[in-house]
């Protein structure tokens, strides 16, 4: 108690006790993560508490063990690249673009072979990671190779092919990568018959051992600013 009230009021010696219940509300913050798999938890905070708090909370909602390879990401600017989530520093000095916010939950450091994970969760984390950076062009890849990594995205979320289910077109709603097309579709419904048998883990990880060889793989790219303009 004493630390909080250092906390919330510098010196306690003069602090009512009728006032603590309006500097605790005063102080408590609404904060949003957005996983990897595009679900939205929210959570309550102290802005004086330290980074470490929410990612706590975070890592708690997930069931991670493996802490050390996952981070929270905050700043929207399209151009600034977005900012870890420092665990020693205090909310209220990170999170200056005030409260209720948005971070995002995202893979921090990549290791060269995932497969050496010890929790399935968090190889299931890495997979979502990679999977949402080939979609939105982060991490690129040739088409062949695009359409195989498809292919097990498919398996791992659907399951085996079952024609009585999956009619011509039932990825249409399906997003890959930035500029696929009905051809590039039609390929990965091909190929995702031929995977029949493979399990959720498993098919992610042929997706995670194919995504892990590519150039940029690991490799976070910073947007600029042009400075003649």
């Amino acid at each position: 108690m004493t630390s909080r009230l250092r906390a919330l009021g510098g010196r306690i010696n003069n602090t009512r006790t009728s006032e603590l219940p309006k500097e605790k509300t005063r102080s408590e913050v609404i904060c949003s993560i957005r996983f990897l798999d595009g679900l939205v938890q929210t959570f309550k905070v102290n802005k004086q508490d330290l980074g470490q708090s929410l990612l706590d909370m975070a890592y708690g909602h997930l069931g991670v063990t493996e802490k050390e390879y996952f981070g929270l990401q905050h700043g929207d600017d399209p151009v600034d690249s977005p900012r870890w989530l420092e665990a020693s520093k205090p909310l209220r000095k990170q999170l200056k673009g005030g409260f209720p916010c948005t971070l995002h939950f995202r893979v921090r450091y990549f290791i060269p072979d995932p497969n050496t994970l010890q929790q399935e969760q968090t190889r299931h984390l890495y997979f979502l990671q990679l999977k949402m950076d080939v979609c939105e062009g982060r991490l690129t890849c040739p088409l062949n190779s695009a359409v195989v990594l498809a292919s097990y995205a498919v398996q791992s979320h659907f399951g085996d092919f079952n024609s009585s289910i999956h009619h011509p077109g039932y990825l249409a709603d399906s997003q890959f990568i930035p500029d696929q097309n009905d051809d590039f579709l039609s390929k990965v419904e091909s190929l995702h018959e031929q995977h029949s048998g493979l399990k959720q883990s498993e098919a992610e990880s042929c997706y995670i051992n194919i995504a892990r060889t590519l150039d940029f793989y690991g490799v976070e790219l910073h947007g600029g600013r042009d400075l003649h303009n």
